[in-house]
């Protein structure tokens, strides 16, 4: 009975040790919000906090509260995540090459090779893994924008030209802006009281500002906006390519000057004229006689098929066993170029996108290019020729064309992203 009586408890004990032990692991790690069909971990809550703290005591900031830098980041995790599926839905992935080109781009940019550059990341304290794979998130992420967004803006030749000849537009050429943002966020069909309380909230975060308050410090606090963490800073752009909303206010701002708040459908934005100089006027721009291969994943044919048939025609091109030309002919998915044998005749920096502009600038003449992806497919090009050219009148209205797409994307993303945010089920569980 006593043997008995001692092995029950024995094996009480052991039951009660292994529930404490679970309960431990649960304290360590726990879900702070549920998005969609997902869950954000408190572990990688803590490590992306983490991450901003680095960057804040690197720069000598001082860290907003804890309660409230938590909220920040978690909040653009959330809208990350979202958008991460969305992408997943729609079969939008980056493969290692595509990466390690972006990779090497940014170690470049550092003065860097890759490797200098992994070891550099590893030095500061971060896994290089862990920032491959949130660089893989951010050119993800950018594809689904861009395939997403774009579609929704449309430029017509009369909007340019009536923005060229418009004394704004002339303006607007000739000035580059630095600017800072808060955002104080107005929800979808918000009530009047809301929208007073808003108009309110922005009315004091400007008397504060032009009372002295430091404009990064009340950015990470106050605003909603996606450079908050970042001090609300939006850098430097062409005037021409800010939102209308904020071109038309900063156009007349002096350095250092805070605007009133502007109103829009995402709330009430508050900028500052960190700085201002005169923009360029020159209009002679290298171009580049360019042919390419496209190669498209469907229905029938999946990321990895698309890109083993691109490598596949792209060693028969390298091998001289046949030329671009016939390949585009008998094998390419875009239709505008295939029957021209891949020619896209003279490009001009501007009109591609940023992973063609990139390749084709870095591709010798006369040489094919390695295959690289875009949100359209895997490609590889051929550089005919190049050219210093005097665009002119074509120069001012690609240009124009370009700022007018700029201006109307950012204005459609941030509707766009309101909308996904509202659409998605989520659970915020940060505080319980």
């Amino acid at each position: 009975m006593n043997r008995a009586l001692s092995t029950l408890l024995t094996v009480c004990l052991c039951l009660g040790l292994a529930v404490n032990a679970q309960a431990q692991v649960r304290i360590l790690d726990r879900i702070v919000a549920v998005v969609n069909d997902g869950a954000i971990m408190e572990s990688e809550l803590q490590s992306r906090v983490a991450g901003i703290v680095g960057q804040f005591e690197a720069d000598n900031r001082p860290l907003p509260p804890a309660q409230v830098l938590r909220e920040q980041v978690l909040d653009r995790m959330i809208i990350e995540r979202i958008q991460l599926q969305l992408a997943e839905r729609g079969g939008i992935r980056v493969d290692d090459g595509s990466l390690n080109q972006a990779l090497t781009g940014i170690a470049q940019q550092n003065n860097m090779d890759l490797e200098q550059f992994a070891n550099a990341v590893r030095t500061d304290g971060y896994s290089w893994a862990e920032f491959r794979e949130q660089v893989r998130n951010d050119m993800v992420i950018s594809r689904l924008q861009q395939r997403s967004v774009s579609s929704r803006v449309r430029i017509t030749d009369r909007e340019v030209e009536r923005f060229l000849s418009s004394d704004l537009g002339r303006r607007m050429f000739a000035a580059d802006f630095h600017l800072g943002h808060i955002l104080v966020q107005v929800p979808s069909g918000a009530s009047p009281e809301q929208l007073e309380q808003a108009r309110n909230k922005a009315n004091g975060i400007v008397q504060r500002l032009r009372g002295g308050a430091d404009f990064a410090e009340t950015a990470v606090e106050q605003s909603d906006g996606p450079q908050a963490l970042e001090g609300g800073d939006l850098g430097w752009r062409p005037a021409a390519q800010w939102p209308t909303l904020f071109a038309e206010t900063a156009i007349d701002m002096q350095a250092g000057e805070i605007s009133e708040p502007l109103r829009s459908g995402a709330g009430y934005h508050i900028l500052k004229m960190i700085d201002r100089r005169g923009g360029g006027g020159e209009h002679v721009v290298t171009q580049y006689r360019v042919r390419h291969v496209l190669i498209q994943s469907d229905a029938l044919t999946t990321q990895e098929q698309a890109q083993t048939e691109a490598q596949r025609l792209h060693q028969q091109v390298v091998n001289g066993s046949v030329s671009l030309a016939d390949v585009a002919r008998e094998h390419s998915d875009d239709p505008g170029s295939r029957n021209q044998g891949g020619e896209l005749g003279w490009v001009t920096p501007g009109q591609m996108v940023p992973e063609f502009e990139q390749m084709m600038e870095s591709t010798p003449v006369g040489q094919v290019s390695p295959v690289f992806q875009t949100q359209f497919g895997y490609h590889f090009l051929l550089v005919e020729e190049q050219r210093e050219a005097d665009m002119s009148d074509e120069f001012r209205q690609m240009r124009a064309r370009q700022a007018l797409q700029k201006q109307r994307f950012d204005e459609e993303l941030q509707t766009w992203l309101q909308e996904k945010r509202a659409e998605a089920y989520v659970d915020i569980r940060l505080d319980q």
